[in-house]
């Protein structure tokens, strides 16, 4: 306080993008192209969704138990040591930018809510797992260990970076440990929330997390700059929650994906 040092801009970068549903490959290719078009434009920290590779598996909240999908996602999600997350982390080296990743994690075929932080210089300095999947996610992914609590890195732009994905932000000792590890820059990975109209769960769409809720108290709580980042969807979130039509349930990609040969 009471510097005379010269104020400087940081540009950040929430990515809202709707993911390529159900394809390792192409999510892949997208990712860099959104980190391409990220690093043309100056960003300096680039966030991602929660699962964004290959997409959140809304299908889990009206239709848990979907042996062929879940089995399909298992297929197309990420490994941190594979040829996949290095493409990623040499496209963060080439445009100099510290990428947040949200993305659902393969380790010998269990899979977890997973983040990742990749510095400018292309090094992943972190890799956590949500600590507790919420309510339907149980049914698909694993809990997390304790090496997930460290989740803030310093990194080469000078900036405290650290990550934690949706209800996490909900529980005080979480977001209090996160404050002790001198966060500057928060990601905050959510799945697609669109505005409440319900049913669906006001703490679930976009008034509920950003205009009253968990982020701006996030922000205020630990003095930090908070971005939040979440997937763009053509479907809304009530769709999640109650078992759709058959016509809804024809338009959604998860479901064109599961018809598919």
């Amino acid at each position: 306080m009471g510097s005379a040092q010269a104020t400087t801009t940081l540009r950040i970068a929430a990515a809202q993008y709707e993911p390529e549903w159900l394809d390792l490959q192409a999510s892949v290719k997208k990712t860099c192209s959104i980190i391409d078009e990220a690093g043309q434009k100056g960003v300096k920290v680039l966030g991602f969704a929660e699962a964004f590779i290959p997409g959140y598996p809304a299908w889990i909240w009206h239709r848990p138990v979907d042996p062929g999908l879940s089995t399909r996602y298992i297929q197309n999600s990420l490994a941190v040591d594979s040829e996949e997350m290095r493409t990623i982390q040499a496209c963060a080296k080439k445009n100099g930018v510290v990428v947040a990743l949200g993305f659902s994690e393969n380790d010998h075929n269990s899979v977890y809510i997973a983040q990742a932080i990749i510095d400018s210089d292309g090094k992943l300095l972190m890799k956590r797992r949500k600590l507790k999947p919420t309510h339907m996610e149980r049914t698909i992914f694993g809990d997390a260990s304790g090496d997930s609590l460290m989740n803030v890195v310093p990194t080469k732009i000078g900036k405290r970076v650290g990550s934690l994905a949706c209800w996490e932000h909900c529980q005080p000792l979480l977001k209090y440990h996160t404050a002790t590890q001198r966060e500057d820059i928060h990601c905050a990975g959510w799945p697609p929330l669109s505005p409440h109209a319900g049913p669906e769960l006001w703490s679930m769409s976009k008034e509920g997390n950003l205009i009253f809720g968990t982020l701006r108290t996030y922000s205020l709580f630990q003095d930090v700059s908070v971005f939040l980042t979440r997937m763009r969807s053509r479907h809304r979130p009530s769709f999640y929650m109650q078992p759709p039509s058959s016509a809804r349930r024809a338009s959604m990609p998860w479901e064109q994906a599961s018809q598919c040969s």
